[in-house]
This record gives C-alpha cells, sequence and structure tokens, in this order.
C-alpha cells in the first residue's frame, strides 16, 4: 500500500453561505452547517488525492496556492467580511509498510507569505494505515 495525501485551502464559518462566496476560485467542496453536523459552514478548494510511495506536500500545497494567489485580496475580504477562519490543511496517510519512504512536509516561501497575506494557519493530520 502507498502513502496517499492532499492538501486543501478551507474557509471555515458558522453564518456564511460558502455557495455563494465570490473569491475568483470555484471550490471543490462546500458544506452548510448542520445539527448536530457539521459544526461549520465551509468552503474548501482542494488538490486530488495523491496516492504515491513519495508525498510531496512541498509540491501539493505549492500547487494549491499558486491558483488562489492572484484572488489572495478577495480571499481576505471574504475572510473579513463573513468572520471565516482560514486554514492549509495537510491531510496523510502513511502507509505500515517500513519499505516505503515517508512523505515530506514542508512549506515554500510563496506559500507561507499567501498564508500570512490571507491570515490562515497550517494544520497537518498524519495517519498510519489504511485511509
Amino acid at each position: 500500500m502507498p502513502n496517499e495525501g492532499r492538501v486543501y485551502f478551507g474557509l471555515f464559518g458558522d453564518d456564511f453561505d460558502p455557495e455563494s462566496l465570490s473569491i475568483g476560485v470555484s471550490p471543490t467542496r462546500t458544506t452548510r452547517k448542520g445539527s448536530p453536523v457539521p459544526k461549520q459552514s465551509s468552503w474548501i478548494y482542494s488538490s486530488e488525492k495523491i496516492q504515491s510511495d513519495l508525498i510531496d506536500v512541498y509540491e501539493i500545497s505549492s500547487s494549491v496556492v499558486n491558483v488562489l494567489k492572484p484572488h489572495a485580496h478577495r480571499i481576505r475580504e471574504a475572510i473579513q467580511e463573513h468572520n471565516l477562519e482560514a486554514v492549509l490543511e495537510v491531510v496523510i496517510t502513511i502507509t505500515p509498510d517500513d519499505s516505503v519512504s515517508t512523505p515530506a512536509v514542508g512549506f515554500d516561501s510563496a506559500v507561507i507569505s499567501f498564508l500570512q497575506e490571507v491570515g490562515a494557519s497550517i494544520d497537518v493530520d498524519i495517519y498510519r494505515g489504511e485511509s
């Protein structure tokens, strides 16, 4: 079994309609706050799930941010207007096979600069086993 990974940029909040958020990029997924779940509405732009012996978070996060970067000003406006939380989320499942390399996890300066510009945090979730 190879490693699996994906990176997504999410906007999360209580009182906004993620379907009507206009920031210049179409989301790959949206959810509306529900009872009891989900606890928040979300607007997500995600990479594809990658299955490979080598998961390169530097490369995947750069590809996500390269799409979003031209729209940073509109993203920041949406965050302020709707009181949203912005997160770059890394989700990795590491194979239990010790002969397979562990993922390369890191972020280049362009990714960090974009996250600072829009006021986003980074969250990394790493699991071992099958996803």
